[in-house]
């Protein structure tokens, strides 16, 4: 317990420590384990917690949720191979645990195999509906696809699970660049100033919205952006060239400007 407690104050030296001494005098004791398991991850010794890990997998073999947690430390490391493994038996042995699906997705979307993996994404939706995690990993996935509509339906779901006012930044800023994706520019304009207005100003969000107002015809409002953006990042290069087609399509509507 007193590991716990200091696992979960960030005092990791202290978390380790004690963990080992619970280790050392049960080591059958699966919860202490687990907890030096966690702690030397914390810690960043992740060879040793893996070790740990895989003599908790041998004290509780039925256990799946040991199972898919050592699938999710495997996936950080790069072990896409023992990653999915272990997913795999985690589902064995509770197909309702929406983390085993999620680990299983997140090891097909490294592999690139979108479809499989948004597959293991709804299996995992289907148990944990509103997991916000997935819900914006499943939105990602259908972007990096082309199919913006569909992510456009995951992000708004998402949002969903926030009382009205209270969605991230990040989550209006998606949406703003995915309606942009689908052509819907005013709609886009809207979303990435909310985002804007909630979160600060960056040079990337700023030029993102002078993207959008400019394809919705709003140039004033766009070269507003744009110059508000240059006063944080005045090497930004995207910025100068939308500024310089700005300037120009100006200057075609109206030589005499020039």
């Amino acid at each position: 317990r007193q590991a716990m407690a200091a696992l979960a104050q960030q005092q990791w030296d202290e978390a380790v420590d004690l963990a080992g001494q619970a280790v050392q005098t049960c080591s059958a004791d699966v919860d202490a384990r687990q907890v030096y398991a966690e702690a030397l991850w914390a810690k960043g010794l992740r060879q040793e917690a893996i070790a740990q890990m895989e003599e908790l997998v041998q004290l509780a073999p039925e256990d799946a949720t040991v199972q898919a947690r050592i699938a999710q430390m495997q996936l950080e490391l790069g072990r896409v191979v023992l990653a999915r493994q272990y997913a795999n038996q985690a589902i064995e042995r509770n197909p309702q645990m929406p983390e085993a699906w999620v680990v299983r997705a997140r090891v097909a979307r490294h592999l690139g195999d979108f479809r499989a993996a948004l597959a293991d994404y709804q299996r995992a939706l289907a148990y944990a509906p509103n997991d916000r995690e997935v819900l914006l990993e499943v939105a990602e996935i259908y972007r990096v696809a082309g199919q913006p509509d569909r992510a456009l339906a995951a992000l708004q779901r998402l949002a969903d699970t926030y009382a009205p006012g209270e969605e991230p930044p990040q989550i209006l800023y998606l949406q703003g660049l995915t309606y942009s994706e689908l052509e819907r520019y005013q709609e886009a304009a809207e979303q990435l100033a909310l985002a804007i207005q909630r979160a600060g100003a960056s040079a990337d969000w700023l030029y993102q919205l002078a993207q959008a107002q400019a394809a919705a015809g709003q140039w004033t409002q766009a070269e507003q952006s744009l110059r508000q953006a240059l006063e944080l990042d005045p090497t930004h290069r995207g910025i100068w060239e939308l500024l310089n087609r700005l300037e120009s399509l100006r200057a075609a509507q109206n030589p005499l400007s020039r």
